[in-house]
């Protein structure tokens, strides 16, 4: 395998000038006694902040995160080699990944589960000259994982299944879940009309304790949407995502509107109680 030094277009993707360079057993850092039991042998929550500063003082510890790729990976006949970021939300903690397994299949952008073990540090400059410190891991496992799972992952979730049939017209929640960065509303709209119909999702709210909460879009969520005009015999179903919602919340009420290009059909709003 790779000396763990990356290829040159991964360092200098990190930012680095040339000056950087992988620091070998030489470093006298100290590790606390209390540190060197079994039990301090992975990385804690407690202790991230300090592995992006001194990552050599955690050498051979077990690291377990999930990251955001943010580069072309680069491949060799022995693996595959990332740089990601452990902090995806904030675009911090660089970590550069190395994986014996030049089979993995994994994308610039893709988020990552990964486990590994601290294998040794980057020390360089960064374009600004200001002094980067990041560390290398070797990986024994990664799993490429949905937005949902690395960064929005569901607290709770009201289960519905309820559906309103107006001339053939039919909207049905599937469920809603809750998530720290947003609230998901998952539908299905079906027309079965002999007309074109409209369906957009800026006109459907969420209803809390006298609260409304319009659609606020995570792009970054990249969920699939409802089709805002669907034709006759088409279903679409998609996520509406919402402003973070109390995930305590027991019930909710979903209102939506429709329109269909026949105007002798008159179409209601929709609304559905969905709740625990």
């Amino acid at each position: 395998m790779k000396k763990l030094l990356f290829s040159s277009m991964l360092v200098l993707s990190l930012g680095l000038a040339a000056c950087g360079s992988s620091e070998g057993d030489g470093d006298k850092t100290k590790v606390p006694a209390s540190e060197k039991s079994a039990e301090a042998k992975t990385i804690s929550e407690g202790d991230i902040a300090k592995l992006y500063t001194s990552p050599k003082k955690y050498k051979d510890y077990s690291y377990s995160f999930i990251g955001k790729v943010f580069t072309t990976p680069e491949k060799d006949d022995d693996g595959v080699y990332l740089q990601v970021y452990a902090d995806p939300q904030k675009s911090e903690h660089n970590t550069l990944v190395a994986f014996e397994d030049p089979d993995f299949e994994v994308n610039d952008g893709d988020y990552v589960k990964i486990d590994g073990i601290v294998k040794d540090e980057f020390k360089g400059e960064n374009m600004l000259g200001g002094s980067v410190v990041a560390p290398l891991i070797t990986a024994k496992s990664i799993k490429v994982i949905s937005y949902v799972d690395a960064v929005a992952p569901t607290i709770e979730t009201l289960t519905s299944g309820e559906e309103i049939n107006q001339h053939g017209f039919v909207v049905k929640v599937e469920k809603i879940e809750f998530a720290k960065p947003h609230t998901r509303l998952y539908l299905t709209v079906t027309n079965n009309t002999k007309d074109k119909i409209s369906f957009y999702s800026h006109n459907v709210k969420l209803v809390s304790n006298g609260t409304q909460f319009e659609e606020e879009t995570d792009y970054e969520a990249n969920l699939p949407s409802i089709q805002s005009e669907i034709l006759p015999g088409v279903s679409s179903s998609g996520v509406i995502t919402f402003p973070a919602i109390d995930a305590s919340t027991t019930t909710l009420q979903v209102n939506a509107e429709g329109y269909s290009d026949n105007y002798d059909l008159d179409i209601k709003p929709f609304i559905f109680t969905v709740g625990k």
